[in-house]
């Protein structure tokens, strides 16, 4: 058996408050504003296209999806898988978590909105005495809206139960995960991810985010195209005839999934090499790197959102 790779230098890793905190806001920023924020644009395109039914004015970020129970368990799974990734990259990234850490760091990312408004209501009050009032009523019309319905209140506590427990849950595996002797990756740098250091994914954000929203859209084709293959299937389907004014369903179906999976295709190999190129696995001159890495990460996505409509 391979035992090499058993055997690579580990790096130091601080274990301070301070070193978590740094940590914790890589993780929130990761799972939230890139991932989390990828699946609050493809939910919104949804809405917009009319199959969601909440309305022209429905933000994804709401806490509460409208009156439908089934939109609101999936706004709740979503809020889960969040979570989970969220704690699942703070506990990779912090390599040891104590369980009063897992405690402190999982209500602030749960509750980080009301900290904030709290925060902002302070300044607000402080600062700005005249803008205070209209703020005031505001929020006291937001929270009248969630006591004031018993479904509302029980979607909003379940919600939020359900990241803290998501949270917590994952952390364990990102731990486990980077102390495991047989995993290689991220060993010899600390405060990395897939060799990346943390800050990078400070403008990586950009790429990321617009890229997953790529994939989201293409699972959807993915799934609707398969959708209308089997409720298309005639028996005459296998000998090439046309099956309604679509033409052969058969054809249609290996059609799109062609071309789906090349444009999946592209954006995962897009993201490896820009990642390689940020790990210093390329040999090329930095002037070069630099335009590489701001066209994969910038004019590419513009080029595909102006040209296409893969963006949504």
């Amino acid at each position: 058996m391979d035992t090499t790779h058993i055997l690579q230098p580990t790096a130091t890793v601080s274990y301070s408050f301070f070193s978590k905190v740094k940590r914790f806001i890589a993780a929130m920023l990761l799972a939230d504003w890139v991932l989390g924020n990828a699946v609050n644009v493809f939910i919104q395109n949804l809405n917009r296209k009319g199959l969601l039914g909440l309305g022209g004015d429905f933000q994804a970020n709401n806490l509460i999806w409208g009156d439908s129970i089934w939109l609101n368990l999936l706004h709740i799974f979503i809020l889960a898988f969040t979570a989970g990734l969220f704690g699942f990259i703070f506990g990779y990234l912090s390599r040891r978590v104590s369980l009063s850490e897992k405690i402190i760091f999982t209500t602030l990312y749960v509750f980080i909105r009301f900290i904030f408004i709290g925060l902002f209501s302070v300044i607000i009050d402080s600062f700005f005495p005249t803008y205070s009032a209209g703020f005031n009523n505001i929020l006291s019309e937001a929270f009248f809206a969630i006591t004031s319905s018993t479904f509302n209140l029980l979607v909003v506590v379940l919600g939020h139960l359900v990241m803290f427990v998501s949270s917590i849950y994952f952390m364990k595996f990102g731990s486990n995960l980077i102390n495991d002797p047989y995993y290689s990756i991220d060993k010899s740098k600390n405060g990395t991810l897939l060799d990346i250091k943390w800050f990078h994914y400070l403008w990586l954000f950009i790429p990321i985010a617009f890229y997953s929203q790529i994939i989201l859209n293409l699972i959807y084709l993915v799934g609707h195209t398969i959708v209308t293959l089997v409720r298309n299937f005639g028996w005459t389907t296998l000998l090439g005839g046309d099956d309604g004014k679509n033409g052969n369903a058969l054809d249609v179906a290996w059609g799109s999934l062609f071309w789906i999976f090349i444009a999946a295709s592209i954006v995962v190999y897009l993201m490896d090499y820009l990642r390689k190129i940020l790990t210093g696995e390329t040999s090329q001159h930095w002037v070069v790197k630099l335009l590489i890495s701001i066209s994969i990460a910038i004019v590419v996505p513009f080029l595909i959102l102006w040209f296409t409509s893969l963006a949504g």
